[in-house]
């Protein structure tokens, strides 16, 4: 029986490297916005892998919607369902911090997680809950910061420090120096629960005239970022780049950080945008070849 990869046509290539069948989604939107998604092909096969990459014009939602439509349907012609999402959507919030609010990262895993044998994603944004915490079935939370840190050879580890702005912050930088060996520090950073303020409590840091590299894993508007760079402005750095996982806003996260004049963006496809270095499906691929037991 066939092996199947489900997707955008974006991901025949990827089909083809792995030596699997490739079936095409197609989609369809009625005048209410209720979601249609079409699979070109439908037959017995023994593994499906339904991979979807969140596109910038559509909203969080849709995105969900569309993936457990998919999987249902898949689980119907699959002995066994693989579910790859790029980038989680509900992970940050894992915790009730108001009387009344869902705890929406564990209601969505168990919505995504009935339709599947398995889950992996990238860089779930882990700080308070592990993704094993919210999973009831097996699930895997693969790493991009060693390929995001690949793109900095151009610097001098001696002169450079990498900078995480919060001390969730502490293992993406310590995953980049798998691959960029350099000092680093942890900010410390408060954010109000009610406004969402976020300050940032460093008076001095032994920057000057070294060129920094910010670690982190998801931006949307940079306003973190943002505040960042003007700390490290202020301390007479040499340069400072960004390296980041997710950029929720796709090209209009990017657009926002080029505002900044930073020396180097790094980012990566886990949601669609026209600037990414690092392609996730590598890491996937990876994964695929040193896991052979878990996709027969």
């Amino acid at each position: 029986m066939k092996k199947v990869i489900v997707g955008d046509q974006s991901l025949k290539k990827f089909a083809q490297k792995l030596n699997w069948d490739f079936w095409l989604i197609k989609e369809r939107r009625f005048p209410d916005t209720e979601l249609q998604p079409l699979l070109l092909k439908e037959e017995k096969i023994k593994i499906a892998i339904l991979i979807l990459e969140k596109k910038e014009e559509e909203t969080i939602n849709d995105y969900l919607i569309k993936f457990y439509l998919l999987s249902r349907k898949l689980k119907e012609l699959a002995n066994k369902v693989i579910g790859v999402v790029p980038y989680l959507p509900y992970a940050r919030q894992d915790k009730v911090f108001r009387v009344g609010e869902p705890l929406s990262s564990l209601y969505i895993a168990e919505l995504l997680e009935n339709n599947l044998d398995f889950l992996i994603t990238f860089n779930m944004h882990e700080h308070r809950k592990m993704i094993d915490d919210i999973f009831s079935i097996p699930s895997y939370n693969l790493s991009l910061f060693k390929y995001l840190a690949l793109h900095f050879k151009d610097l001098k580890p001696e002169n450079t420090i990498i900078i995480g702005p919060d001390k969730e912050s502490k293992k993406f930088v310590n995953d980049f120096k798998t691959n960029f060996e350099a000092e680093s520090y942890i900010l410390h950073k408060t954010r109000n629960i009610k406004t969402g303020r976020v300050t940032f409590h460093e008076k001095k840091l032994p920057v000057v005239n070294k060129d920094i590299i910010i670690v982190d894993d998801i931006v949307s508007t940079g306003s973190t970022v943002k505040l960042v760079v003007g700390l490290l402005t202020k301390m007479q750095v040499r340069s400072i780049s960004l390296a980041f996982v997710h950029p929720v806003l796709g090209n209009q996260t990017i657009k926002e950080l080029k505002k900044l004049n930073l020396r180097k963006i790094v980012t990566t496809n886990t949601i669609n945008n026209n600037y990414y270095q690092v392609n996730y499906l590598d890491s996937l691929f990876e994964f695929i070849k040193e896991n052979k037991n878990l996709f027969t």
